[in-house]
């Protein structure tokens, strides 16, 4: 949204600014911004990067989450130190979680006793309808499910809670891994995965099986929504009564299933609708034969981690090795933390943890300076404020979506550094000597939790995320914006560093994620939270002109020689990128106060400012990992992410003197701004 208000000040930096005279660390002065501006800011830090063999990449979240987990580990074996055999206090569980996950030999002499239990019911379960019951199991427990369910508010009325189902039963990341003819070295790999698991769990005729399970999940796939498709909130949302998905997807054993869930709700919001009822059609044709190696196997996969060392290497060489191109296992006591703690980054899942809360309440009282959470407040404001200016003057939106725009931007909440409360862990027994135990029972109680909700007013004040996470979200439902505590870190956010810096750092995920109520998805939402239509045709229209310019934009960058980005899935966060970096841009002039911005190390303020966008987001990844990031990520890759963000804004051109001729230049009437 363009803030009328602040172009003068623009302008007035503008002109200060020319070609670069200083230097930047890490970057390549050698190449001229507007040929490679990723290269100009970080070539010299891409070059002499090396990646770790247990990562996928090495990127600045990575920093920032050595940093934590270096943190979290001083702080976890120090719970470990003091914790019993059962403790009962929150710390104790936390300290006796973690000590169990250490414990390899234990672990390693158990083999695979403690899923052969659940492997006995799927060899007994003689018809559909106790395969489908193992299925409801999956949201508490270790088993595989062709549908996807959860809790959560129901975007359509989001003060209650909704029992959600939608698409599963793949162990591939993505459907086109199954269909794509240039994947056909990973079905390879994955074809003697499922063979390699289902003869660890005495599968009989594990090849045969995994043929026959392999070429079920391929019809599965081709079931299944894209990534894109699910990106439209209108078409993935279907509320209708346990009547209502018998009808639409009959043949499957939906009483036996909602059984095994816990619940039989009134409702249900069906997601992608269209794939549930094919899911459930594949459901009723398969051999029953195969349908139990499907689930054997899918429990093997699931529970890998946490069984002895011939299916941790074999959940390695496959999640870790093939897809993400890591030369090794993360150290034991890495992939410890991140199952009692969560968190992560993007080399890491962004999980809670099996008790995320309560290690983010040791976490906060430790290492959230009261000074930095009110640093970033003052920076959360005033790019509030500015958004409300971009509002008000733009030139492509009815003055009626502009009046619901302004409702929504003052309904917005921002939280930082932790929640005001989080998931508590009474009831929940932890034992230093039974991982596998340990594992099992939070997953449950933490299901147990969900389940709880229905019919209880939504807690609009907890996190998806723990505040140990190196993150920052959007959550359109609750209107709110988060910024986590391990973000509030240098290189991402420091209180004391140069303007331009912050702002074109943390300034620009601020706006980033502000700007995410009005993307793609998030302009769909009202100020209450609610998914409704508030704009007009011509608004409609307008948008879909200038997002449809993005889609083309971002798919003309190979993220790799010959692998384009997906435009459509990562439209939503190109949209934020872009609107965020001119919302924090904009802020960032109107902090000047009419005064000219310092030249420090040879650099004017506007050129440190980009150059501080481009330095938290250094990445260096494997080709598998980008791969796969393609694929299923909504993020466009980070090569991409900053050559394309920085040829939509004017004030780019203008600080590095990038003009016709210049590979990344775009003439001014093709240059998008949405917000």
């Amino acid at each position: 949204m363009a803030m009328r208000a602040m172009v003068l000040a623009g302008a007035v930096f503008a002109s200060a600014a020319g070609p670069s005279t200083g230097t930047w660390p890490g970057g390549d002065p050698s190449v001229p911004p507007g040929r490679d501006f990723y290269a100009y800011a970080n070539g010299a830090w891409q070059r002499e990067t090396a990646i770790p063999a247990d990562r996928a990449g090495f990127s600045t979240a990575t920093m920032l989450t050595q940093t934590t987990e270096t943190r979290l580990r001083d702080l976890l074996e120090s719970a470990a130190a003091g914790a019993g055999e059962q403790p009962h206090d929150e710390v104790g569980k936390v300290g006796a979680y973690y000590a169990a996950f250490l414990d390899d030999g234990r672990v390693e002499r158990l083999g695979r006793r403690p899923i052969e239990p659940a492997l006995a019911r799927i060899r007994g379960a003689r018809d559909r309808a106790a395969l489908a019951r193992l299925m409801g199991e999956a949201p508490g427990g270790f088993e595989g499910s062709l549908f996807a369910l959860t809790v959560e508010p129901d975007s359509r009325a989001p003060d209650r809670y909704a029992v959600t189902l939608g698409q599963a039963g793949l162990g591939l990341p993505d459907r086109d891994d199954y269909l794509s003819p240039a994947s056909a070295d990973l079905r390879g790999a994955y074809l003697a995965y499922v063979t390699r698991q289902l003869t660890l769990v005495g599968w009989p005729a594990a090849a045969a099986a995994a043929r026959r399970v392999l070429a079920f999940e391929t019809r599965v796939a081709r079931a299944s929504w894209t990534g894109a498709q699910q990106r439209d909130e209108t078409k993935n949302y279907r509320r209708v009564s346990p009547a209502d998905l018998r009808r639409i997807a009959p043949g499957f054993a939906w009483s036996a299933y909602w059984s095994g869930v816990g619940l039989h709700p009134d409702h249900v919001v069906v997601l992608q609708d269209t794939a549930v009822g094919a899911l459930a059609r594949l459901y009723a044709e398969a051999p029953l034969a195969d349908l139990r190696a499907w689930a054997a196997f899918h429990l093997a996969d699931n529970a890998s981690p946490y069984l002895s060392r011939p299916f941790r290497d074999a959940w390695f060489d496959l999640h870790g090795r093939r897809l993400q191109g890591a030369g090794e296992p993360p150290p034991r006591w890495r992939q410890a933390l991140r199952q009692v703690s969560g968190g992560g980054s993007k080399d890491l899942d962004d999980s809670r943890g099996a008790m995320g809360d309560a290690v983010g309440r040791m976490y906060v009282a430790r290492w959230l300076a009261p000074e930095t959470e009110a640093k970033l407040r003052a920076l959360t404001d005033r790019l509030k404020e500015t958004l409300r200016a971009q509002i008000a003057g733009s030139t492509w939106m009815s003055d009626t979506a502009k009046a619901e725009a302004l409702r929504k931007v003052d309904a917005y909440r921002i939280d930082i550094g932790a929640p005001d409360h989080g998931d508590t862990y009474d009831g929940l027994v932890i034992r230093r000597d039974d991982l596998f135990g340990d594992v099992a029972r939070a997953t449950a109680h933490d299901w147990a939790l969900r389940r709880m909700r229905l019919g209880r007013p939504v807690d609009r004040a907890m996190w998806d995320i723990t505040p140990q996470t190196v993150n920052a979200y959007n959550y359109a439902p609750f209107s709110v914006v988060v910024f986590t505590a391990a973000l509030l870190q240098p290189p991402a956010f420091d209180p004391k560093e140069d303007a331009a810096l912050a702002y074109g750092g943390i300034g620009a995920i601020i706006g980033h994620e502000l700007t995410h109520a009005f993307d793609d998805v998030g302009r769909a939402y009202d100020h209450e939270g609610r998914h409704r239509d508030w704009w007009t045709p011509a608004d409609q229209a307008a948008f879909a002109v200038m997002s449809g310019r993005l889609v083309r934009q971002f798919a003309a960058c190979e993220a790799l020689p010959g692998v384009p980005v997906d435009g459509r899935l990562t439209l939503g966060e190109n949209i934020a990128d872009i609107g965020g970096l001119q919302l924090a841009l904009e802020a960032y002039h109107g902090s000047l106060n009419g005064h000219p911005a310092p030249v420090v190390d040879g650099l004017t303020g506007d050129q440190r400012f980009f150059l501080g966008f481009a330095l938290l987001r250094r990445d260096k990844r494997r080709p598998e990992a980008i791969l796969n990031d393609v694929r299923t990520d909504p993020h466009t890759p980070d090569t991409c992410r900053v050559d394309e963000d920085v040829r939509d804004l004017d004030g780019w051109y203008q600080a590095f003197d990038v003009g016709v001729g210049d590979r990344l230049y775009l003439p001014p009437g093709e240059r998008t701004r949405i917000w």
